[in-house]
């Protein structure tokens, strides 16, 4: 069954290598870094949308988090009982708002320190632009660990489907 389209797991895997160029190999500030930073936020803007009009798995209406759905996702975790055919489940929408809105930092204070001639440099924009760095960081690596717990306790396929887009649907006999 085919839970993520090719946009969705394109739209993945590049803003994972353009965070990784940035955030460990590239030099802050230089033109490389900020082109991939123009790259990433270039593709934040096309996965905003993308929420809007993409196929279900891929349209925010369906992943908003809520307490409610955040509780019974885990219990359903708690029981293994996890949807097989669901794309993000409460938690993981949370993360998706998340990264994005951290992203959209990370472009705009970046933007404003760099192209702004009065903010170039800004001490205020350089912190933030930092530390919402490092937050997307911890993100990154509270989702990867996240996915395993997740595919374990739920007994679901998350790592398969986000490289072809196709999760194997367990038949209960």
């Amino acid at each position: 069954m085919i839970i993520w389209d090719k946009f969705i797991r394109t739209f993945h895997w590049l803003l994972v290598l353009c965070f990784c160029l940035n955030y460990f190999f590239l030099e802050h500030g230089s033109s490389i870094h900020q082109a991939v930073g123009y790259t990433a936020a270039a593709l934040v803007m096309s996965r905003v949308v993308w929420g809007f009009i993409g196929p279900p798995n891929a349209r925010f209406k369906n992943f908003l988090p809520s307490f409610s759905g955040i509780k019974k996702h885990l219990h359903e975790l708690k029981e293994g009982e996890v949807k097989q055919t669901q794309g993000h489940n409460p938690l993981g929408g949370l993360m998706v708002f998340s990264i994005l809105a951290l992203f959209l930092v990370q472009a705009v204070t970046g933007f404003l320190r760099e192209e702004v001639d009065a903010l170039y440099g800004d001490s205020f924009l350089t912190s933030l632009h930092g530390i919402s760095a490092n937050i997307i960081f911890v993100l990154v690596i509270i989702h990867i660990i996240a996915v395993f717990i997740t595919a374990y306790l739920g007994k679901i396929e998350l790592i398969r489907p986000m490289i072809n887009g196709k999760r194997r649907v367990k038949r209960h006999d």
